[in-house]
């Protein structure tokens, strides 16, 4: 052991570069086996074996003829010039392809996240083999959307993220999109999540939008003609919602189409009404919070692909909330909506129920009081 501690010492620029070797046979069978080291250690042994080679070098050079050291110290100043020159390109290069790791849970399964963030933010996650090793193969793909950021360092940044999942042979499983509910100070407290699954389907086309009636839920249809919308139910969440989207059918019922950009969230009690073919809304639990804490009426103006969140304009410091008693209506081709304010009386003794009406002028999007 002693005679070969010497050797190393002895001659260490050629141990290094045996140790160079046998980190990359290693690496290559690892990758016969679709693991590979994590980029912490990877990063660790490089710098390691740089040293080595260093010292090596500096050990060398004192071993070296005299012209030996002329033409290795003209090499060193020629390599140490052009890192001089070139080191903002350098650090640039480095800041770019630097992806960092982290080990995180998704279904109750530990992976290695790896952060890929310039005018997108992406995310694969690779097999967790220990605090040393991960996969090679792609499990998830998260895509956070746009931005450059790590979703992990920064997590309330993200509104969504769409994962898309991935079998032993590389091929699309399934999908799931999540959307993020935050409070007013832009804090995440709650996800809705909207999957579609892909195992098995043979006749699945993921650019086709086509459903069946039967697939889903009615909650609401209204006849316009030859068209037909719907709102449905696409999947139940927690604290007693749902996550719904519209169907629109164009040929009297037979064929229907997703309409939705998006899902929405609203209670299992909520209502819903299409005035016309464009005009529609979701009724959420029949309550319009005056603090914007949650979305009282979501209201579309074409046709169900996308949603906004009505804006009351209705100021009552004794009342937090103001209930819905009936959906939008027209009325002499204004838009109307009944609402009501349990508050203290005039003579204030007591309680009573003040009827509200309010008008829009923006096709449901702001409200205000119609005696304004």
């Amino acid at each position: 052991m002693k005679k070969v501690f010497n050797k190393i010492k002895s001659n260490i620029i050629l141990s290094d570069l045996i140790l160079i070797g046998i980190f990359i046979l290693l690496n290559f069978i690892l990758y016969l086996i679709n693991i590979r080291f994590r980029i912490w250690f990877i990063v660790l042994v490089l710098i390691l074996l740089l040293i080595g080679f260093i010292i090596g070098m500096i050990q060398f050079f004192i071993k070296s003829s005299k012209t030996r050291k002329i033409i290795i110290l003209i090499v060193s100043f020629i390599i140490l010039v052009l890192c001089l020159f070139f080191w903002r390109i350098i650090l640039f290069i480095f800041a770019f392809s630097y992806c960092p790791e982290h080990t995180v849970i998704v279904d109750n399964k530990k992976y290695v996240a790896v952060v890929r963030s310039f005018l997108n933010v992406d995310v694969d996650y690779y097999d967790y083999y220990g605090f040393l090793l991960m996969g090679t193969k792609v499990k998830i793909h998260g895509d956070f959307g746009k931005g450059g950021y790590d979703p992990f360092s920064s997590p309330n940044i993200p509104d969504s993220v769409e994962y898309t999942y991935y079998d032993n042979n590389g091929k699309i499983k399934s999908k799931r999109t999540e959307t993020f509910i935050k409070d007013k100070d832009g804090n995440i407290i709650d996800k809705n999540n909207y999957d579609v699954n892909i195992d098995d389907s043979s006749n699945f086309n993921e650019n086709d939008n086509y459903l069946l009636p039967e697939n889903e839920e009615v909650l609401y249809e209204k006849k316009f003609g030859k068209t037909i919308l719907r709102f449905s139910k696409v999947d139940n969440v927690l604290g007693q919602n749902m996550l719904v989207h519209v169907l629109r059918s164009k040929d009297k019922g037979k064929n229907f189409y997703v309409v939705s950009d998006d899902v929405i969230q609203v209670s299992n009690e909520a209502k819903f009404i299409f005035l016309n073919k464009s005009l529609g809304f979701a009724i959420n639990t029949g309550k319009i919070y005056l603090d914007s804490s949650k979305t009282g009426l979501y209201v579309t103006n074409d046709s169900g692909k996308t949603f906004t969140a009505a804006v009351f304009n209705y100021k009552n410091d004794n009342v937090d909330y103001i209930s819905i008693e009936k959906a939008p209506y027209y009325e002499k081709n204004n838009l109307k909506i009944k609402c009501s304010v349990y508050q203290i009386n005039s003579n204030k003794d007591g309680y009573e129920d003040k009827e509200l009406i309010f008008i829009s002028n923006d096709n449901g999007i702001t409200w205000n009081l119609e005696n304004n």
